[in-house]
């Protein structure tokens, strides 16, 4: 017990205490990271949609909140009163006290010391108020909810955008990689036929600035992959120094991009507009709320105490005198007239209710908009890939006949290097492309609401 409490001082007192422990657990992650896998690690460690999960919780609490007002509120007090001087009371001379009536009597009532103690209990009886508020709570969480969908959504695009980025310039990688072994076995041939002298010295110079400026290109990729990876890690909210690998089939023609299947839009699929339909929920409620401020309510209250009383502080005694009261009774609360101040803000209410109208008509023409964006997007990368590819194949018979006719010495070596300059040019284009016709993929997904499809 002691070491447990030793421990919540020291997290107390040091904050990054208990942070320093949880940083310095290790992510075992698979060989190969999946697509799906990387999605799955982000839902369950992405810092964002862990907070909307909180949110969630607590508005579940705040309901609670709200529905602990209609049950019974038990307190208990004390209170102790030395009157230095007992108050005096004036009355007319006469009657019981004697004297002329037209003399006026000071008298001191009561004693110098009293002690009450004693337990009040209260019900809320009725209030519509109360009533509206425990629906809105109840539509509040539903609220919360959607944010928090609607939190799951914006990681699941946000990872999955920075996957296919990430594998987009692995590819480019591996261009550059398969260009620098070529051209590093034409500098080897080059240079054995220089130094036999059947070769030109410029000839050799243009392979080498050539593999110099690939290697460069290389070198620039390598920080933008390690930048690239590490925000993915971010967003998937593991350490960035873990080791990654990803699967690189998701660019996959045959696999992934041509068994993409286009299904019906329908806006009220999109959490943005679910969002939009109970905040409209909320504020019928609010002016509901409002209203019935003018209405009835009524409330049950009892009181139960001892009491006792003294020249001096003798309350202690074992032979003092307690006096018990009991007080039950109902009070009623009818507003009358408030200068106004419920019809105006009651008139406030509608006109944030007709604000959210125009803003739901503004967002339905807005995703309207994103979503055949994304369906024209998809289609013009299509064609777009379908001519890279095409223009790829001819790269390819273009440089494979160059370096045929040059090693029968009947190209020179500038028609080789541009050949191969082309081929990779086409190349990178191609592997861009099909990671545009992903993202285009994904953009018709997220815009028509169902991009946790991903996840299926």
């Amino acid at each position: 017990m002691l070491k447990k409490y030793l421990i919540y001082s020291l997290a107390i007192l040091f904050p990054g205490f208990l942070a320093g422990q949880t940083q310095e657990a290790v992510f075992s992650l698979p060989d190969t990271l999946t697509f799906k896998e990387s999605i799955q690690i982000g839902l369950e460690n992405n810092r964002n949609y862990q907070k909307a999960l909180l949110d969630e919780d607590k508005a579940k609490y705040q309901r609670n909140e709200i529905r602990g007002a209609g049950l019974p509120q038990l307190s208990a007090y004390g209170n102790y009163n030395n009157f230095i001087d007992v108050y005096p009371q004036a009355i007319p001379g006469g009657g019981f006290f004697g004297g002329d009536p037209e003399d006026i009597n000071v008298i001191a009532f009561g004693v110098p010391q009293s002690l009450k103690a004693g337990f009040q209990l209260n019900q809320l009886i009725y209030s519509n108020s109360y009533l509206i508020g425990l629906k809105a709570a109840k539509t509040g969480e539903e609220f919360y909810r959607l944010l928090a969908q609607q939190s799951e959504e914006s990681v699941i695009h946000e990872i999955a955008m920075n996957y296919l980025s990430t594998i987009q310039l692995h590819l480019q990688r591996e261009n550059l990689l398969a260009t620098i072994d070529q051209l590093e076995g034409l500098e080897k041939i080059l240079k054995a036929q220089y130094e036999n002298d059947l070769a030109r010295k410029v000839d050799l110079n243009r392979v080498t600035v050539n593999l110099t400026s690939v290697r460069s290109e290389l070198e620039n990729l390598d920080i933008g992959i390690y930048q690239r990876e590490g925000y993915l890690k971010l967003v998937m909210g593991i350490p960035v120094d873990t080791p990654i690998n990803l699967d690189r089939s998701v660019a996959d023609m045959n696999t992934v991009v041509k068994n993409f299947q286009i299904s019906g839009f329908n806006v009220a699929d999109r959490k943005d507009m679910q969002i939009l339909g109970v905040q409209e929920q909320l504020y019928e409620y609010e002016y509901k709320n409002i209203k019935a401020e003018n209405q009835p309510q009524l409330f049950g209250f009892a009181d139960f105490n001892k009491n006792a009383f003294s020249q001096q502080f003798d309350f202690l005694s074992t032979n003092k005198s307690w006096y018990q009261g009991f007080l039950i009774g109902l009070k009623l609360e009818i507003p009358i007239f408030d200068g106004l101040q419920t019809r105006n803000k009651a008139a406030q209410s509608k006109v944030k209710a007709q604000q959210l109208q125009l803003d739901r008509i503004q967002a339905e023409d807005a995703a309207n908009l994103e979503y055949q964006s994304a369906l024209n997007k998809y289609y013009n990368s299509l064609s777009t890939l379908n001519s890279l590819e095409e223009n790829l194949a001819l790269a390819k018979d273009v440089l494979r006949e160059t370096e045929l006719l040059y090693k029968e010495a009947l190209s020179p070596l500038t028609d080789l290097l541009d050949a191969e300059s082309t081929e990779r040019q086409a190349q990178s284009n191609y592997n861009n492309q099909i990671i545009q016709v992903r993202i285009a993929q994904l953009d018709i997904l997220n815009s028509s609401g169902k991009i946790k499809n991903l996840t299926l």
